[in-house]
């Protein structure tokens, strides 16, 4: 009887164990299968700024808008366009937490990245500011045009790595 009791007790622990791992291991075999994310996937949105003492912060997210799970690992691209549309000159650095690790977006599942950028000109230089802002996501086949008025003075915008979530600056 305790034999029996004994062995019972041991297959349950185990089965336990076992099924605890189980969403773990799927999320991890399902994460492997996600293709990077595509433009037509993606939406981006701006998710607020806030400054102080010359930096502007902000937060842009991406969200996946189709039905099929996507990863976006890395860095997104920038450029800035004016009034008439013509490029602004634009310096992407990348060098804002979070660093690139994989983030898998679910179906509706969003991920953010963060910017920062300097708007007090220098001495007799006036900062542009920009009407559009091309947004590529890491990895992605094609950028996204969103209407955003930054003055990046000097044309210089820091960047993150892309964080699960959505986050604000």
């Amino acid at each position: 009887m305790r034999r029996t009791r004994t062995k019972l007790i041991t297959g349950i622990v185990a089965a336990a164990i076992v099924l605890a791992a189980v969403p773990a291991a799927s999320a991890a075999l399902h994460a492997r299968g996600a293709a990077n994310c595509v433009r037509a996937q993606l939406g981006v949105r701006n998710n607020g700024s806030s400054g102080a003492l010359g930096t502007i912060h902000g937060a842009w997210v991406f969200t996946n808008r189709s039905d099929t799970a996507c990863t976006l690992n890395g860095y997104p691209d920038l450029q800035l366009y004016g009034p008439q549309g013509r490029p602004m000159p634009t310096t992407v650095v990348q060098d804002l937490p979070p660093a690139p690790a994989a983030v898998i977006l679910a179906p509706g599942g969003s991920g953010t990245f963060f910017s920062s950028y300097n708007d007090v000109g220098s001495g007799s230089h006036k900062c542009q500011t920009s009407a559009v802002i091309q947004i590529t996501a890491p990895n992605a086949d094609a950028p996204h045009f969103i209407p955003a008025k930054l003055q990046a003075c000097g044309g210089i915008v820091h960047v993150s790595a892309v964080k699960a979530g959505v986050h604000h600056p």
